[in-house]
């Protein structure tokens, strides 16, 4: 089966270059559409998601092995071939070439089979250029960890060159799986014991009490999870709701809400009380926050589709504004991403954000709250959004909140991959001042 789940990531990769395709939906669409062994599914998943997470240092040690003009299907081929002559122990080098010839012969013919075959045999035969020994530290990083050179530079204008590239190495790692427990279901120890009597090794949260660590095989083919005991959520993602604060009775807004993760939690702490708005500007989207309703049996959540820089009906006591935003803080689940922005993509961002902010601010009760929060690390879509908009709004202020660990009170959390071994994140909230 082994050379078939090469034939496999290497279709799938196509599609994700080629066709842009999102990796986390093409890979879980291949791997329902095959019938695979565990040990087929963690290698078609590690070639892909390898592969692109390293793409730009692949480039950099396959370059001086490429004298002309390659197609674009061959370089692809060629990355995931060196990725596991590099990254993957267990893989010998003549399978690593009988492999990316036979793929190369069926996609290009004989020819193209020959010369696929030739660069990795040089390759192989040769000693490989380190990126460790590049001397400019920007340099150094985009290529050691694959990060384009814009981003990096932003990075350590904002962060300093050391906590660059923890930022920038920790998006390599492979993300562990975070679920939250719903609470209106189950106790947290009850949410444990099923998930262990199911073969999961779990652990408690030190941060989140009902936020659990689950690991021995994909907790989405839990029970616990089809059943909606949990559901499935990054560590920082849970910060978001849990800033928000819902109190018994609240009349919450989550603006930019598929998947649902947020507002589901919400409705969770609500446990039964208030109720949750959720609003998204894709329609088809609608059914997806649907269904999780559904499948956790909340009850007080509305999903319906609506444009969060149209005004809305009525007045909230919380509003969540999880905008829409450039994900550089989620690169471990969706590694592409960093290859499709760029400052112009970044700088559209920011004017949209901006026109949700000043939309979404006069459906705010006075004396309400806006929590504002986006999956990335780029300073111009976090702080720069917030204190624009205050500048501009002067009936809002800071909301200051404890921070998850340390306890002192601040006015914006920036979350970087390190800090708590989750997504980088950006969270703050502001209130409306009372009316005088």
């Amino acid at each position: 089966m082994m050379e078939n789940v090469r034939a496999l990531a290497f279709e799938t990769l196509e599609a994700i270059f080629q066709d842009k395709a999102y990796s986390n939906l093409k890979l879980n669409e291949v791997l329902k559409a095959n019938e695979l062994s565990r040990a087929d599914k963690n290698l078609l998943t590690e070639l892909v998601y390898g592969t692109i997470k390293r793409k730009i240092t692949l480039e950099y040690y396959l370059k001086p092995f490429v004298q002309t003009r390659i197609k674009g299907w061959m370089r692809h081929l060629l990355w995931m071939s060196i990725y596991q002559y590099q990254y993957l122990d267990k893989v010998p080098d003549h399978a690593i070439i009988n492999e990316a010839v036979e793929i190369a012969k069926v996609r290009g013919g004989l020819h193209n089979s020959k010369v696929v075959n030739g660069i990795l045999r040089n390759m192989m035969r040769s000693n490989l250029q380190n990126p460790a020994d590049i001397k400019d530290d920007k340099q150094r990083i985009s290529i050691m960890y694959s990060m384009p050179k814009w981003i990096v530079k932003h990075w350590v204008t904002h962060y300093g060159v050391d906590t660059t590239e923890r930022i920038a190495q920790s998006m390599l790692e492979r993300p562990g799986q975070t679920v939250r427990v719903n609470l209106t279901r189950k106790t947290v120890a009850q949410a444990i014991q099923q998930l262990q009597d199911e073969g999961y090794t779990v652990v408690q949260d030190s941060d989140i009490e009902y936020c659990l660590h689950a690991s021995g095989k994909p907790v989405a083919e839990s029970r616990a999870f089809k059943d909606g005991i949990v559901s499935i959520q990054d560590k920082s993602s849970m910060f978001v709701a849990q800033i928000l604060a819902p109190a018994e009775g609240d009349d919450i807004l989550d603006a930019c809400s598929a998947p649902g993760g947020k507002a589901c939690q919400t409705a969770e702490l609500l446990d039964g009380t208030g109720h949750v708005d959720a609003t998204d500007i894709h329609e088809h989207k609608i059914d997806l926050i649907e269904h999780n309703v559904r499948k956790l049996r909340l009850k007080n959540v509305t999903a319906f589709q609506h444009d969060a820089t149209k005004p809305y009906e009525k007045m909230y006591d919380k509003i969540l504004v999880d905008a829409p935003c450039s994900g550089l803080g989620v690169l471990c689940h969706k590694p592409e991403i960093k290859y499709m922005q760029t400052p112009e993509t970044i700088n559209n961002l920011v004017e949209l954000q901006l026109e949700i902010m000043n939309n979404i601010k006069d459906s705010v009760k006075p004396g309400g709250v806006i929590v504002y929060s986006t999956c990335t690390i780029e300073q111009m879509e976090n702080e720069n959004v917030i204190y624009t908009f205050l500048k501009q709004n002067k009936d809002f202020e800071f909301e200051p909140f404890l921070h998850p660990r340390t306890k002192e009170e601040v006015k914006t959390l920036q979350i970087l991959p390190q800090d708590f071994d989750s997504d980088g994140f950006f969270i703050t909230k502001i209130r409306r001042k009372e009316n005088k």
